[in-house]
């Protein structure tokens, strides 16, 4: 009977403080920090869709619970929900508190080029200019390539106009907004030359230790997605995926 006990005990804690199967997800969605513009019905739009067809996949239930951008945290911790929905970065001090699953949607930053060009990496861009946006992050990114001449712009036009009129041989911007306006104003001119630069996404969050069972299924249902290309169709339905 101790074992039993015991066996049930191991088994309520590793499927996370939720009880049953549903697990209790706070969401804020407007995204702050980040700022999706146009592109936000369109994130929420696959988020709801993802969850879903997680849902399916291996049973899971979810519950979203709304939240404002400023205590969405501060439900976590009171255990108003059981996980959050969040572009918080993995960093070292912040997975010594929480638990992350891995990205339902990449929002790094990614190198566009030419339609015709065979770039795939900053590394392969050697002594060529790319072109950034002013005040961008990107800058951080290609000083680690110092024969890199990085050129600076004020808006995503300018920067991609640039490429297309033999001003620059690539530009490194956000994912979503490269992805918005290469597979619109830039079709069959510009493409998406690699996969995003940095890791950073929006993922499943929960307190450390408190849902193992639950983020490893929802890992296995985006590996799962991934493999068979699922995920990117649902991006592509959503204006998502180049």
């Amino acid at each position: 009977m101790r074992r039993l006990l015991l066996f049930l005990l191991v088994l309520f804690s590793a499927c996370g403080s939720s009880g049953g199967k549903t697990l209790r997800i706070g969401v804020d969605l407007t995204w702050r920090p980040i700022d999706f513009e146009e592109l936000q019905p369109y994130v929420n739009g696959y988020i709801e869709e993802l969850l879903l067809e997680i849902a399916r996949y291996n049973g899971m239930e979810f519950e979203k619970v709304s939240a404002n951008w400023d205590t969405l945290f501060e439900g976590l911790r009171d255990g108003k929900y059981d996980a959050v929905l969040s572009s918080m970065p993995p960093y070292v001090f912040n997975a010594a508190k929480f638990d992350f699953s891995e990205n339902i949607l990449d929002l790094g930053p990614v190198l566009i080029t030419s339609s015709d060009a065979s770039y795939k990496n900053l590394s392969s861009l050697s002594g060529e200019f790319v072109g950034i946006l002013n005040n961008s992050s990107a800058a951080l990114l290609i000083e680690k390539y110092p024969k890199i001449i990085i050129r600076n712009y004020p808006s995503i036009p300018d920067v991609l106009n640039a490429i297309v009129q033999g001003e620059l041989e690539a530009a490194v911007l956000d994912r979503l907004p490269a992805v918005s306006f290469v597979r619109d104003l830039y079709a069959g001119k510009l493409k998406i030359a690699s996969e995003p630069l940095t890791d950073v996404g929006l993922h499943l969050v929960a307190p450390k230790g408190k849902a193992v069972g639950f983020m490893q299924s929802f890992n296995t249902a985006l590996s799962n997605f991934k493999k068979k290309k699922k995920l990117e169709a649902i991006q592509q339905k959503w204006n998502l995926q180049e």
